[in-house]
């Protein structure tokens, strides 16, 4: 089955991501990963601020910072799965600071 980028990338982020995923939203890794769509999605708003003062904003979302990766990955119900540098980065949810780097 052909798989378009944007359904392919989600799928391939969240096999990379699955363990750090399983902890924030408490499901298995192994679950998370025989089945990409089974993300427990909030419905906050994610918007994480970078370096260079540009942001993305982000609703029905989740966010996992690893330090081990230097990377923010933020998970959209309707929007993809994307990685940003966590370089001075800081990440809202619901308009409250839940991360900060630098």
């Amino acid at each position: 089955m052909l798989k378009f980028p944007v359904p392919r990338l989600a799928e391939a982020t969240v096999l990379e991501w699955a363990d750090e995923l399983a902890l924030q939203v408490g499901r298995s890794a192994e679950g998370l990963r025989l089945n990409t769509e089974s993300i427990p999605f909030s419905n906050d708003t994610v918007r994480v601020e970078l370096m260079d003062e540009s942001f993305v904003e982000f609703r029905n979302a989740v966010f996992v910072v690893s330090e081990a990766k230097r990377a923010v990955a933020i998970f959209t119900e309707h929007c993809g799965h994307h990685v940003l540098p966590y370089h001075e980065a800081k990440v809202f949810v619901g308009g409250e600071l839940r991360y900060s780097q630098g």
